[in-house]
C-alpha cells in the first residue's frame, strides 16, 4: 500500500522590492474582481504566495495596500504625463496643457483601477481613507506641478508669487472634486449619463478657469479636460449600465457638445 505524503506549499523567495510588486499586483486583481470589502488580507496573501512576515515587511494593514497601488498608479500616471511634457513644442503653458492631456490619457486608459479607486473612496465612511491617500498623492504631484509652474515664472508665461503655493493650490482643488464625481458616478450609473457629463465637465471648467488666474493668464488658457473626456471616464466607471451605448454616447457628444 502506497503511503501518501502531504507536502506544504514552498513559498517563493523574492527579493524585498518583487515581493512587495508582487504583493500589490494581487491586491489590485482581488480588489478589482470581488470589490474592496469582500477581500482580506489573507486572500491577498493566498493570491500573491506570501507568507504573513513577507506581507507585514512592506505592508501593516489593508489600507496600506489600497495607499499602495494608489501611489503605484500616481507614479505611473506621472510618467505618461511628464513624457507628454517633455514630448510637447511651445511655452510653460504649453507644456503644463499636456502634461494634464497626458494624466487625462492615463486615466481613460486605466478605467479597471480608476473605478477600483472611485468605488473605494466614493463610498460613505471611508473619509479617512480618502484623506490619507490624498495626502500621500498630493505628495508626488505637488513637486511636478511646482517645477511646472517655476518654468512658467521663467519663460513669463506665468505670473504666479510662489510656485511651491500655487501647486498647493492646484493640487487641493483635487479635494473637493470628491463630491461631484461621486454624484456624477451616481448618476451615470442610473443612466443619467448626459447629465451625469455636465455635472463633471462643469466642475473642470471651474477649475481650469481657477487655474487660470492662479496662474495670471486669460481665462480658457488651461485645458484640464474636454466633456468628451469625462464621458469617456463615465462610461468606463459604470460599465454595467453604459458601456453598450458607448457608441451612441460619443454620437451625441458630437451632435451636442457642452464645452
Amino acid at each position: 500500500m502506497a503511503l501518501k505524503i502531504e507536502t506544504k506549499a514552498v513559498r517563493k523567495r523574492m527579493a524585498p522590492e518583487d515581493r512587495r510588486e508582487a504583493i500589490l499586483d494581487a491586491a489590485q486583481s482581488l480588489f478589482t474582481q470581488r470589490g474592496w470589502e469582500a477581500v482580506t488580507i489573507a486572500d491577498v496573501l493566498d493570491a500573491a504566495e506570501i507568507s504573513k512576515g513577507g506581507f507585514y515587511h512592506h505592508f501593516t494593514a489593508k489600507e496600506d495596500l489600497l495607499t499602495g497601488i494608489v501611489m503605484r498608479s500616481t507614479e505611473h500616471a506621472i510618467r505618461v504625463s511628464e513624457t507628454a511634457r517633455r514630448e510637447a513644442s511651445g511655452n510653460a503653458l504649453a507644456k503644463f496643457n499636456a502634461f494634464v492631456a497626458g494624466s487625462v490619457r492615463w486615466k481613460t486608459d486605466n478605467l479597471d483601477e480608476m473605478r477600483l479607486f472611485t468605488d473605494v473612496l466614493a463610498k460613505p465612511g471611508n473619509d479617512i481613507l480618502y484623506r490619507r491617500i490624498f495626502d500621500a498623492t498630493a505628495e508626488a504631484i505637488v513637486p511636478v506641478l511646482e517645477d511646472l509652474v517655476s518654468a512658467g515664472i521663467a519663460d513669463g508665461s506665468f505670473n504666479v508669487a510662489d510656485a511651491r503655493l500655487t501647486a498647493e493650490v492646484i493640487v487641493g482643488l483635487l479635494l473637493g472634486r470628491r463630491q461631484v464625481l461621486e454624484d456624477a458616478v451616481t448618476q451615470a450609473a442610473t443612466g443619467n449619463l448626459d447629465q451625469a457629463t455636465r455635472l463633471l465637465n462643469d466642475r473642470m471648467q471651474a477649475e481650469g478657469a481657477i487655474c487660470d488666474r492662479l496662474l495670471g493668464l486669460p481665462e480658457g488658457s488651461v485645458i484640464l479636460s474636454s466633456a468628451e473626456d469625462q464621458r469617456r471616464m463615465l462610461i468606463g466607471l459604470t460599465p454595467d449600465r453604459n458601456a453598450k451605448n458607448d457608441a451612441d454616447a460619443k454620437r451625441r457628444l458630437k451632435e451636442q457638445p457642452y464645452d
